[in-house]
């Protein structure tokens, strides 16, 4: 029932509204009501679409409700019903009929609230719609701080920038050469009637999203899902046969695995988080491979090192996420302006963590899958600031990757991603 879905997928993004994240919101909602498999697929639709359109939800109940809505499960119902009507999911007054409905089941005195709501936005959505067109907050769906943001970094990008996050992300997978040619994959994928674009000698995207058990080849390792954008990493670092080399923060495991698959390397994989750290275990394993799997923390100490130095280290740095947004839709609604200081101060902690382990002329790659300076060019001024051990080599990114300088933007193809070479002298 469509109603029951909506009652779910509102006490999902009410949890979301009260500052949780939205894969645990799922998971303590879901667990609650016996996991509701067979209406995922609708629930995560309408959740993933009313986050994404946040800022048009919120703009409309500003003009449609004069008193704050005292029960936030009542207003997320607003917020994904009115995501519902904006993007057709179904016939407008059947929508309404099962949001009444759905809202008997959070608060029956609430219910002709919401009809009066709703039916007062079908009368008045033309005029609405023309309303929101002044509102960049309501046209872009971002905090007002992160558009001002992205417009003073990217004065001629922010428009695409901010457009692409709220797209639905491509689904691109990683084909591990040692097992099969790009092209053998493909025809195999055509031949199952996945329409499917090449956009790389080991990448191509899929056009319609698919459960990665579904995938062809996903269970024996022939292929893992990998962004085209982090695909690079394993590339720019430079690779030689029997180097010892240290994936720090490593989880989920996906660089980790394409450094394998492309070189014969000692790897070294450390993750601090324990439950991330068996993601690394499993992702190692389905494609066949050995590593020294870690749980462990990178600090000043790095009592797990044995003193060997690395030859090379790639460094990918919990970030803000900013150049994954469309993946993670409740980020620019979670994310604060001043947690990009906490960030930027845990990065360069990490970067002088990491380099005392770092061989003479040998090469760490820092990686972020953010787009503001203030996690990327800022603290890799900042780290090479006090060094005199320490250059920064130039990085030439494949023709079909929009970047500028190191910088990589997030397009349709490709997440955003920025990347650092550093090499110790």
């Amino acid at each position: 029932m469509m109603n029951h879905s909506q009652w779910l997928a509102a006490m999902i993004m009410e949890q979301v509204l009260l500052g949780k994240n939205l894969d645990k919101s799922f998971q303590l909602v879901l667990t609650k009501y016996n996991n509701e498999a067979e209406n995922l697929p609708q629930i995560k639709d309408m959740t993933y679409g009313a986050i994404r359109d946040l800022g048009k939800s919120t703009f409309y109940i500003n003009k449609l409700v004069k008193n704050k809505i005292e029960n936030l499960c009542i207003e997320s119902l607003l917020h994904i019903v009115l995501f519902q009507i904006n993007h057709a999911r179904s016939n407008d007054f059947t929508l309404v009929n099962q949001a009444v409905d759905a809202a008997k089941k959070i608060d029956h005195k609430k219910s002709s609230f919401i009809n009066a709501v709703l039916r007062n936005f079908l009368r008045n959505k033309d005029s609405l719609q023309k309303q929101l067109k002044e509102n960049e907050t309501a046209v872009y769906s971002y905090p007002k701080w992160w558009i001002e943001k992205v417009k003073k970094q990217y004065p001629k990008n922010w428009e695409d920038i901010l457009n692409i996050g709220n797209q639905r992300p491509p689904l691109a997978l990683r084909i591990n050469l040692q097992k099969l040619t790009i092209k053998e994959y493909s025809n195999t994928l055509d031949e199952q009637g996945i329409d499917n674009t090449l956009v790389s000698d080991e990448c191509l995207i899929i056009k319609k999203p698919l459960d990665v058990n579904k995938i062809p080849g996903f269970l024996d390792g022939k292929v893992s899902v990998q962004d085209l954008g982090a695909q690079l990493a394993a590339h720019i670092i430079g690779l030689k046969k029997d180097q010892k080399v240290l994936d720090a923060c490593s989880a989920p495991g996906g660089k980790a695995c394409h450094m394998l698959e492309l070189e014969e390397i000692k790897l070294t994989a450390i993750e601090s988080d324990k439950q991330r750290t068996l993601k690394i275990v499993d992702n190692i394993k389905r494609q066949g491979f050995q590593a020294n799997i870690l749980n462990k923390k990178l600090d000043n100490q790095n009592d797990w090192w044995d003193k060997q130095y690395f030859d090379r280290i790639l460094l990918d740095a919990p970030c803000s996420a900013s150049g994954i947004v469309r993946r993670h839709v409740d980020i620019k609604w979670l994310r604060r302006i001043n947690d990009f200081q906490n960030f930027a101060a845990n990065q360069l902690l990490l970067l002088r963590a990491s380099w005392p382990m770092l061989k003479k002329d040998g090469k760490l790659l820092y990686v972020t899958c953010s787009i503001f300076e203030e996690e990327n060019r800022e603290v890799i001024e900042e780290f090479k600031k006090g060094l005199t051990n320490v250059s920064e080599i130039d990085i030439k990114f494949p023709s079909n990757i929009k970047h500028i300088k190191n910088q990589v933007l997030p397009s349709d193809n490709h997440d955003g991603l920025f990347y650092a070479l550093l090499q110790k002298n």
